[in-house]
């Protein structure tokens, strides 16, 4: 009592000493209406994840908002009768309503489509369409107002007029729009796309949406509801970071400058304020202090200055810590390496008879799409498996969809998660077995089965032994790609490269010698067991066998899918096993997308590729009597030893493609060494790492677009001003909503070393993008348009025209990149800064020129599209009309 007193007196000085406490509106016959009856054009073909390309059949007739309505007029469409389809009108359900806010639901549905033929012969891509509805939303006010708009399970949709890209595809409601809205009616047109991945392979196809409205009556809005802290453990904190979503709802800038709590508990990182452009969302992290058993609450203020008033204001949040005991799942935080808070559940070793002189594994457990990892279901799913000798975690991936499907961006959550277990052990004063973080158990279902195929093959030298539950092959085999528009081969073989790093199917090879347990139901209606069969003979292809377990009559999921007899007995395996490697093959292959998640195999690390236009290939022949491997590269120009592995599995000598072989115990023992081949096909050897610098691509800068999300800190947002601010911000808010990436937002365009992390650069215009490398084969010229200078050195160029616009990724210092976002026009930028990594199955490449037919014909509309190898040069299967 006496506590919560001290509290209270000090918030009490706080605001006595002069401090402004929030604007708050006074509401008074202030309210907001939905249209409950809404008008649907469609539907109309879409392939799988093809939306965000554009392709839509309406833009060609001047776009959806010059269309009205009229039940007799017909639009061609492949999936109605007659080849045409109509208007229809559909009625919003009323779910919420009060005085501040107002939420609807529509279920869009087309009856008179002929869903179970089409599917009979398409499969799962033929439950896919686009369409648009249009309805209003109605402001009863006697002036403005600043209303935040959700809209669930939607990319893209305009408000009178002002198109939005990005929307919330997942119903996160993590960075909803913040609008400046005067009284009366305001149109919505909204862009239906039915997803069969998020939203199932159901006949009828149903597309649901929710749309909310609320007034907002502050400048700083705290999501304390979202609030991401660690648990107190025995009576001490799990970790000490914590994170909170703020919004800046007001119509200028908002700069927070520092937090504020009793004893000082709780702070930020000193001399660093985080400002927000209006209606932006960021993460605020924060650090917390020791706290005692007795205090559960944490009670802290933002103190913030709005524009250039140098009024403080501040606002209040408190949670409350939970408290668990040690051997309870319980969760952790940690820096994800982009610089934000993410958290894990972690279960600590519990079984009997462990000492504290042993170093146990690390089981990961990876959650599927749509769930917390602290949810019950996820949190609970072994606790009935009181026996394994390992340190379980079950990560993040950041989101419910574990970000980008545990690709880049979700991988790295579990790195850092992992990484984070020697500080958890030294902050609770944990006194049994260490972490082994460098030997992982890898399980998932679902999406994180899926998951589990990508680190398996991804990062084979640190698993130990994987099972992957009711998980699909690749993003390309759920729902094939069939229904998107056509392309020209050429250009199609550059957007499945730019995906190919995800097809599991292609680098099976990559894990031969690791134990894997498959399981699935054979029932499953949203992961077709097909896909594990299909695993299953391609790694008895590739000489290598797994166990495979097919539950009769089982459907996706069920209470005790994660703990069924085969699972149980991989858990038991575990404790069974030794803290060592599995055996090498005498015999093994290292398959290689141009990719910067790919760790090593067998010691044996790729950094380069000859050309990003293939995979790469090392076929490895290990003489166990001499100790030499001998390897034969395919499309490999440059890799490195990982020597600690290498001596694991008895490397003596090591002979490449023929030439005299290199004694390892001689030649590696000073250090790190890098094997490169010339121009003439001979391979030299270096000591050193000076060849890494900016006109050589290597590392985390490796991959298609999504490369961008590899980023050590946050991604920084520059943009020229007021012209360009609202693309910054639709980025910005797109980044935050399908990934929690923190997007600090600036003016200035400089790209030094001063900022140690990714940069994403927007341009509009005519004028040169400033500071790009001499001899980039990327240019804007004045006289000429976009060119790009092709493998025989000659500048392709595409003239300005209306709605013309470009990305490209672009080197910079200390293995970082930028990616650049340029139109000539608002139109030609709005379409660029569509296809900045959002979604996974898009197939961004490196370079991306677009025209104005994308907005119809989708990627058939493309002028220039592929890839930069390891000098930055345009490759040669790269796409140039």
């Amino acid at each position: 009592m006496n506590r919560l007193l001290g509290r209270i007196a000090w918030l009490q000085a706080v605001f006595n000493n002069g401090q402004t406490p929030c604007r708050e509106y006074v509401i008074d016959h202030n309210y907001m209406d939905i249209s409950t009856q809404w008008q649907v054009l469609g539907p109309f073909q879409i392939g799988t994840r093809e939306a965000t390309w554009g392709a839509d059949p309406l833009a060609r007739l001047g776009g959806f908002p010059q269309l009205s309505y009229d039940p007799n007029t017909k639009y061609y469409s492949s999936l109605g009768t007659n080849g045409t389809v109509g208007w229809t009108l559909h009625e919003a359900e009323t779910l919420t309503r009060s005085q501040d806010s107002v939420e609807v639901a529509i279920v869009f549905e087309f009856p008179h489509i002929d869903w179970t033929f089409l599917q009979s012969i398409y499969g799962w891509a033929a439950l896919q369409f686009q369409s648009w509805a249009r309805g209003n939303l109605l402001i009863h006010a006697s002036e403005a107002r600043t209303v935040v708009l959700y809209i669930d399970n939607v990319l893209e949709f305009i408000v009178d007029d002002e198109p939005y890209f990005g929307g919330d595809f997942y119903a996160y409601r993590r960075a909803p729009l913040v609008l400046q809205l005067s009284p009366g009616a305001h149109r919505i047109d909204v862009r239906l796309v039915r997803d069969v991945r998020a939203m199932g392979g159901t006949i009828p196809p149903l597309l649901r949406i929710n749309i909310k409205a609320e007034f907002s009556t502050k400048n700083l809005v705290i999501l304390s509801d979202k609030i991401i802290l660690p648990e107190m453990v025995d009576g001490r904190l799990a970790s000490h970071l914590g994170s909170v979503p703020v919004r800046n709802d007001s119509d200028d800038w908002i700069e927070i400058l520092g937090l504020e709590s009793p004893e000082n508990l709780v702070s930020m990182e000193p001399n660093v304020h985080r400002r927000l452009a209006p209606g932006q969302s960021r993460p605020l992290n924060f650090q917390i202090g020791n706290l005692d058993t007795a205090n559960e609450c944490l009670f802290f203020l933002i103190n913030f200055v709005i524009g250039e008033s140098g009024i403080l204001h501040n606002q209040v949040i408190s949670s409350v810590i939970t408290k668990r005991t040690l051997l309870e799942p319980h969760k952790y935080t940690f820096l994800h390496p982009s610089g934000i808070v993410s958290y894990a559940i972690l279960q600590a070793p519990k079984a009997l008879n462990i000492t504290s002189s042993e170093e146990l594994p690390i089981l990961l457990n990876l959650h599927g799409a749509g769930l917390e990892a602290d949810s019950d279901q996820v949190r609970h799913m072994l606790d009935s498996v009181t026996s394994i000798r390992a340190w379980t975690v079950f990560p993040t991936g950041v989101t419910p969809w574990s970000g980008d499907d545990w690709h880049t961006w979700g991988l790295a959550d579990v790195q850092a998660a992992v990484a984070a277990l020697p500080l958890w052990i030294e902050e609770v004063g944990w006194a049994g077995p260490s972490a082994a973080t460098d030997k992982w158990y890898v399980s998932g279902h679902s999406n994180g089965g899926q998951g589990t195929w990508f680190v398996l093959s991804h990062q084979p030298d640190m698993v130990m032994a994987a099972a992957p539950v009711s998980g699909y092959s690749s993003i390309q085999a759920y729902v094939p790609y069939q229904f998107w528009t056509d392309t020209e081969p050429s250009l199609n073989v550059v957007l499945q490269n730019s995906l190919v790093s995800y097809r599991h199917e292609l680098l099976i090879d990559n894990f031969a010698g690791i134990p894997v347990l498959q399981q699935h139901g054979s029932y499953d209606n949203n992961v077709p067991v097909y896909h594990s069969r299909r695993l299953q003979q391609l790694i008895d292809g590739s000489g290598w066998s797994s166990k495979y377990v097919e539950l009769l009559g089982k459907s996706h999921w069920f209470e005790g899918i994660m703990i069924t007899e085969p699972m149980c007995k991989f858990y038991d395996d575990i404790s069974r096993s030794r803290v060592s490697k599995p055996d090498l093959p005498d015999n093994f292959s290292i398959v290689v997308p141009s990719s910067g998640d790919m760790g090593s195999r067998g010691g044996i690390q790729v950094d380069q590729l000859v050309s990003p236009d293939q995979l790469g290939r090392i076929n490895v022949n290990r003489n166990k009597k001499s100790g030499t491997w001998s390897l034969r590269t395919s499309n490999i120009r440059r890799f490195h030893l990982v020597r600690s592995i290498l001596q694991a599995g008895s490397a003596q000598a090591i002979e490449i493609d023929g030439s005299p072989p290199l004694f390892l115990s001689q030649e590696t023992a000073s250090g790190h060494h890098s094997f490169a081949q010339s121009s003439d096909s001979s391979w030299s050897v270096t000591q050193d790492e000076q060849w890494k610098s900016s006109s050589q691509r290597y590392g985390s800068q490796l991959g298609a677009l999504d490369a961008i999300l590899r980023t050590k800190g946050p991604l920084l947002i520059q943009n020229q001003g007021s012209s360009t601010l609202s693309t910054a911000l639709q980025i910005s808010r797109n980044l935050y909503q399908y990934f929690a990436a923190d997007c600090p937002i600036t003016e200035s365009l400089d790209t030094n070393n001063t900022f140690p992390s990714n940069i994403i650069s927007i341009f509009q215009g005519t004028e040169k993008v400033p500071k790009l490398a001499p001899s980039f084969p990327v240019e804007i010229d004045a006289a000429k348009g976009i060119c790009i200078r092709d493998t025989t050195g000659r500048p392709k160029c595409y003239p300005f025209t209306a709605g013309i616009g470009a990305l490209f990724l672009h080197p910079l210092p200390m293995e970082r990149l930028q990616l650049v976002v340029w139109g000539y026009d608002e139109a030609g930028l709005r379409y660029a800064s569509r296809l900045v990594p959002m979604l996974t199955g898009i197939g961004q490449a490196d370079f991306i020129v677009a025209s104005p037919e994308c907005s119809w014909k989708g990627v058939a509309g493309v002028l220039a599209t592929g890839f930069f190898d390891a000098l930055w040069n345009v490759s040669a299967g790269s796409y140039l009309r």
